[in-house]
C-alpha cells in the first residue's frame, strides 16, 4: 500500500526538476492583460452616453439635495434661486439672501417651474429662490422641469426634502 500522505523518498540527494514548460511567462501574461484592457475599452465605447438633459437634471438634484442638507446642519434657511440658464443656491444672511456659486445650464435646456417658466427679477431687484429650504427640513412642494427639444426631465420636491425624478 501506498502512503500518500507521507513526504516522498527520492533515493537522489538533489530535488526533483521542474518542467520548463510548466506555467506561464511573463510576456504571455502582459499579452492577456493588453487583450483584456482592449475589450474592455471596446465595450465601454459603445455604451450610450446618457442624454445631456438627464445629466443636467442629475445634477440639479444633487444641488437641491446638498442645499436642503446644508439648510440642516447650519440651522438657517437655504433657497435656489432660478433664473433664465442658472441656477443658484442662496443662504438668508442678515435679512437678505445671498448667492453662492451658481451653475449654468447648456444651451437648448430650460427650465420651467411648476409648469411656468422661471420669473426674472425688475431691474435693480436681487432674485428671490424658487425653492426655499427650513432648516427644520420642511419645503414647500415644488415641480421642476428641465426641458429640451420635446424631452422633459420632472424633479419634484417633496415637503420633507427628498427629489423624486421623472423622465418623460
Amino acid at each position: 500500500m501506498i502512503d500518500i500522505f507521507s513526504p516522498a523518498k527520492h533515493s537522489d540527494a538533489q530535488a526533483p526538476l521542474r518542467d520548463p514548460e510548466a506555467g506561464l511567462s511573463l510576456v504571455e501574461i502582459m499579452v492577456t492583460l493588453s487583450i483584456i484592457g482592449v475589450a474592455t475599452t471596446l465595450i465601454l465605447l459603445t455604451i450610450p452616453a446618457r442624454p445631456l438633459h438627464k445629466q443636467e437634471a442629475d445634477r440639479l438634484q444633487e444641488a437641491l439635495e446638498q442645499t436642503a442638507g446644508r439648510s440642516l446642519v447650519t440651522g438657517q434657511p437655504m433657497g435656489l434661486i432660478i433664473e433664465g440658464q442658472s441656477y443658484t443656491p442662496a443662504i438668508w444672511q442678515n435679512g437678505n439672501w445671498r448667492p453662492l456659486q451658481s451653475y449654468q445650464l447648456p444651451s437648448g435646456i430650460r427650465f420651467e417651474i411648476d409648469g411656468k417658466a422661471p420669473m426674472a427679477p425688475e431691474e435693480g431687484e436681487t432674485a428671490l429662490p424658487a425653492v426655499i429650504f427650513d432648516p427644520l427640513g420642511h419645503t414647500a412642494p415644488v415641480s421642476i422641469e428641465l426641458v429640451r427639444n420635446n424631452s422633459r426631465t420632472s424633479l419634484t420636491l417633496l415637503a420633507d426634502g427628498r427629489v423624486s425624478t421623472e423622465v418623460r
